[in-house]
């Protein structure tokens, strides 16, 4: 039998792989040491000798699942285990209290060390046309021209091989899956040709060699800074491939100028505009599904709500019936743009926000889930201890980015002294 206390469902069921950094992950949030980096980064060669194998019954991958499921606190998560030491809440215990594992002791027993991942996360390229304060540059060219570094893109026949491996994998080992969940990430995936590309090889090879049972979801994350061509060229794609359904993940988590300031390099009037399209777009296709990715971070939370009452509104106006989705997120590092960088008294702006998620908005898929985090990140508030030396820190990085984008962070946010002083 497992252990609840240390048993991790993500990390039998995500896998995540960097196509620019080729590299082998399990969970987004895990902490790799130096070594162990460079025992998940693959090239060419390991991909044909290794496989299938490499990428998802990895050593590191096996010995990580071996000390959760007996008990021990993996290295691996330590972001996890210092969040529940403050709170006795994390990613880990969110994803467990939202799954069937955490809910059938008898189907815990049965899920065993071969049961396979079902999530694919491909990190396409880090081509990026924002430098979001939380971000860095091995996932935003634009915070590389910042900083005057280059860091490698996706290799052409990397992604070729790594497609073909996807493809092994769900047409062999998920063939009979109930569910298979593909999700694209980058940098910014509309700006890499690499996702067209992916989309044609879930269509043409995987597609028609599952089990007519199974259903396929394509989760991609955008902050909607592009072209309206590159709207208009995946909008085609959903209408000619009706049975993969595409669930987005449309990044923000503030409104106007506050917006623009955490996603350096947006304007607001444009993301705006797509957000509107994806709405027309989203009437009329069924499997076009909007869900909004709100990466909450130490200058955004206080003032949430807002957020909430934009995205309100917008469905009201448009008489919106479909079920949009808040995607599980908020940031954790670097740690002056964490939550837990906060004054205890914007716990309040958080019970405001859950109230107003709670009793105004409807059509919200799995609601309840998404009610649970505000109310971990409300604890998170409530409990951390800020120190002197992670004011300090937080002082230098923020005033780093003031003076290179030549920008103040107090004009539009009140609490900013808050988190330097």
């Amino acid at each position: 039998m497992y252990n609840k206390d240390t048993m991790c469902y993500r990390t039998w069921n995500d896998i995540t792989i960097s196509l620019p950094r080729r590299t082998a992950s399990w969970c987004c949030k895990t902490n790799l040491t130096t070594e162990q980096k460079k025992e998940v980064t693959f090239d060419l060669d390991i991909l044909n000798e290794r496989g299938m194998d490499f990428l998802f019954n990895h050593p590191i991958l096996q010995k990580r699942k071996n000390e959760l499921a007996n008990g021990i606190r993996c290295a691996d998560c330590n972001s996890c285990w210092a969040s529940e030491d403050i709170s006795g809440e994390s990613q880990r215990t969110l994803y467990m209290e939202n799954n069937f594992m955490a809910k059938s002791v008898p189907e815990m027993e049965l899920f065993d060390f071969d049961t396979p991942a079902t999530f694919i996360e491909l990190d396409l390229t880090n081509r990026c046309n924002l430098a979001c304060v939380y971000c860095g540059p091995e996932h935003s060219t634009r915070w590389q021209k910042e900083l005057k570094m280059r860091e490698t893109d996706t290799d052409e026949k990397i992604f070729h091989k790594v497609m073909e491996l996807v493809s092994e994998y769900c047409t062999t080992t998920l063939k009979d899956a109930k569910y298979i969940n593909v999700a694209l990430l980058g940098g910014e995936p509309f700006f890499t040709e690499h996702m067209y590309v992916f989309l044609d090889y879930l269509s043409s090879r995987v597609h028609d060699s599952l089990s007519p049972e199974t259903e396929l979801s394509v989760y991609i994350t955008t902050s909607m800074s592009f072209p309206e061509h590159k709207f208009d060229k995946f909008i085609e794609i959903v209408k000619n491939t009706p049975n993969i359904m595409y669930i987005m993940q449309l990044s923000g988590e503030a409104v106007g100028r506050r917006s623009e300031l955490i996603r350096w390099g947006q304007d607001f009037k444009q993301w705006d505009n797509n957000l509107d399209k994806f709405f027309a777009e989203s009437t009329k296709l069924e499997n076009l599904i909007l869900g909004f990715g709100c990466a909450h971070n130490s200058l955004s939370l206080p003032y949430f709500k807002d957020y909430l009452v934009y995205i309100n509104d917008k469905m009201k106006a448009i008489d919106y019936k479909k079920q949009i989705w808040f995607m599980i997120n908020y940031v954790e590092g670097p740690m002056h743009c964490a939550t837990t960088m906060l004054d205890k008294r914007h716990a309040q702006a958080v019970t405001e926000q859950i109230d107003f998620m709670e009793n105004e908005m409807i059509n919200l898929y799995q609601k309840d889930e998404y009610v649970l985090m505000l109310e971990s990140l409300r604890n998170l508030v409530l409990n951390s201890i800020v120190t002197p030396v992670m004011k300090k820190f937080a002082s230098q990085e923020f005033k780093l980015l003031e003076d290179r984008r030549k920008i103040s962070f107090k004009s539009e946010f009140p609490h900013f002294d808050e988190l330097v002083k």
